[in-house]
């Protein structure tokens, strides 16, 4: 288990323990909620597709038409499986700490974001279906691109400052007594 650690800890170039990943800034928890969420969309989907049952979709019907397409499946992959892959990559990489786990956070937002607007242009355009988990999911990506683009940009937060701002108070005003 520490020859893991150790390994982790290398390939992160940071050191990995769980007040760094349990103590971090607001963003970094949207990103990790985030996840979840388009982790339990994919779940869901994966569910209702691997049981041959039809999605709830409303009254447009369109997640049965795109469930059943021909575009549901990749290489006899089912799309929510990869999704559930991308979501899990997506969660693992916001727990991580470090510039390298933001790098590849940022690598599989954009895979995520490229994969959601193929679909939904095939949603559009060839299927002429519109499925509401789909465009669930693809909003889960593009709000992954918002965040994650910043948490990139910025980089690690230092934790003196992040303790600073948690720990701010109000100026004191000093007022004058008058006597």
């Amino acid at each position: 288990m520490k020859r893991t650690h150790d390994i982790l800890c290398s390939l992160l170039a940071t050191d990995l323990t769980w007040a760094r990943v349990a103590h971090v800034d607001k963003l970094t928890w949207v990103s990790r909620g985030l996840s979840l969420t388009g982790f339990a969309i994919a779940a869901y989907l994966t569910t209702v597709y691997l049981r041959h049952v039809p999605p709830l979709c409303g009254t447009s019907g369109g997640c049965v038409t795109v469930q059943h397409s021909p575009y549901a499946h990749v290489a006899g992959i089912p799309l929510p499986i990869l999704g559930l892959v991308g979501y899990t990559a997506l969660f693992v990489t916001a727990c991580l700490p470090g510039q390298r786990a933001r790098t590849a956070g940022m690598l599989c937002t954009l895979l995520a974001i490229t994969a959601s607007v193929v679909l939904i242009y095939i949603e559009l355009n060839v299927i002429h279906a519109i499925c509401i988990w789909c465009f669930a999911s693809a909003t889960c990506a593009l709000s992954h691109v918002i965040i994650n683009s910043t948490r990139y940009v910025r980089g690690e937060p230092h934790r003196n400052n992040a303790t600073a701002i948690r720990r701010r108070q109000p100026p004191h005003v000093k007022l004058a007594h008058h006597m």
